[in-house]
């Protein structure tokens, strides 16, 4: 913790970007303690490819921390290079978040920005750490050298709302690279993933692949399945999402679809 806590003390005031995941929440809750909640803010930015249930999140935490919570939205969509969702699409979408926590944080005189990257990221394959780069927005987590598991120990020691939150990614990523990103697409995935979620589902993905939805689940979930298949109350769920047949598939974290 020491070498986290120095990190905090030489970049304060300091803005978290707050994505309702468990990274950005541990991160949230030991500067809110290191540097006081007069130091801190949060700030979550909005996009087509963000949930109703991810904002929630992430405004529960900092209301919990006792911590300045903003909004902020970025219609990525109007970017055609976004739209396009080309390899760089991550590129192109940290981009325009960074630039609209910036924005944030200058409207309130606060020079630092972080986020919740950390030691297990892997930065081989991610444009947004090229983007993160360019913004010179900070990676407490990761140059502390803090990964996933004791990310996931510290949060469940404080007892965070988000410690057992699996782990999640934009709607973005549910389609293979190539397919534009279309507000009907997340419509899609959103639905059929909400679905999954309501019938007790932790780690999902609905990956769009035209008229087939992969449904990929972890291991527990694929544990409860009986023969690896889904309900069939649960795959007329998805189907009326908008898809035509259900695949299902161990999950595989980390991956960009193509």
């Amino acid at each position: 913790m020491d070498r986290l806590t120095a990190i905090l003390r030489d970049h304060q005031p300091l803005l978290v970007a707050l994505s309702g995941g468990v990274d950005s929440s541990l991160l949230l809750a030991v500067a809110a303690e290191v540097l006081g909640v007069q130091q801190v803010a949060a700030a979550t930015v909005v996009s087509e490819g963000v949930t109703p249930e991810e904002v929630l999140r992430a405004r529960r935490v900092a209301e919990a921390l006792g911590v300045r919570f903003y909004l902020a939205v970025e219609p990525l969509l109007e970017d055609a290079a976004y739209a396009a969702n080309g390899p760089d699409r991550c590129y192109h979408c940290r981009r325009h978040m960074y630039r609209t926590l910036r924005e944030v944080a200058l409207a309130r005189s606060i020079p630092w920005i972080a986020d919740g990257t950390h030691a297990d990221d892997d930065a081989g394959d991610r444009p947004g750490f090229v983007a993160r780069e360019e913004a010179g927005v900070l990676a407490p987590l990761r140059q502390a050298g803090w990964g996933k598991e004791r990310i996931r120990a510290e949060a469940r020691r404080r007892a965070l709302v988000t410690a057992e939150e699996p782990a999640n990614a934009c709607l973005a990523s549910r389609l293979p690279t190539g397919t534009p990103v279309t507000l009907e697409r997340f419509a899609q995935v959103a639905r059929a993933e909400a679905a999954l979620r309501a019938a007790g589902l932790g780690l999902v993905r609905v990956r769009h692949h035209g008229p087939v939805a992969r449904v990929e689940l972890g291991e527990a979930e694929l544990a409860r399945l009986p023969g690896g298949r889904l309900p069939e109350a649960l795959e007329r769920a998805v189907l009326a999402a908008g898809f035509e047949r259900v695949e299902v598939a161990r999950y595989h974290g980390g991956r960009v679809e193509a």
